[in-house]
C-alpha cells in the first residue's frame, strides 16, 4: 500500500497523472472554434508582390552574416570607402568561398549593405 502511494507521489511531482486519477476541473479546456478572418489587401494580393526580404539580404544572411554578425556595425576604420570597392569585397569574398554568385548577386548584396550600413551615394 505504501509503495502505491510513493509511486503515485513520485510520478505525480514529476509531472504524470494518471487519467483514472485526474478530475473533470483538471481536464484542459477544448480549442476555441476557428472563425475565418476576412483578408485584408495585403492578404488578398499575390505572395509574391508582400513585401519581404531582398535576395541580397537573404544571401547576406545565409552566406556572410556568420562572420560578420555585427562587426560591420561596429567597425571604426571602415577600409571600404566607395560603393564599387564595396562592390569589390562583395565579389572577392563570393569567390573566395566559392558561392557561384553571378554579377547580379553580387549587386544585390552590393546593395543591400549600401542600403543598411555603408550608405554610399551611388555614382
Amino acid at each position: 500500500m505504501w509503495t502505491k502511494r510513493i509511486v503515485f507521489t513520485i510520478l505525480l511531482s514529476l509531472g504524470f497523472a494518471l487519467p483514472a486519477c485526474a478530475s473533470p476541473s483538471t481536464q484542459p479546456a477544448p480549442p476555441a472554434p476557428v472563425t475565418a478572418i476576412p483578408p485584408t489587401n495585403d492578404m488578398s494580393r499575390n505572395p509574391a508582390e508582400l513585401p519581404g526580404p531582398s535576395r541580397g539580404q537573404l544571401l547576406y544572411e545565409n552566406h556572410c552574416s556568420s562572420c560578420h554578425e555585427s562587426v560591420i556595425r561596429i567597425r571604426t576604420r571602415q577600409h571600404t570607402k566607395s560603393l564599387s570597392e564595396l562592390q569589390t569585397q562583395v565579389s572577392y569574398w563570393a569567390e573566395y568561398l566559392k558561392l557561384n554568385w553571378g554579377i547580379d548577386d553580387v549587386r544585390q548584396v552590393t546593395a543591400h549593405l549600401n542600403n543598411h550600413y555603408y550608405k554610399f551615394k551611388a555614382h
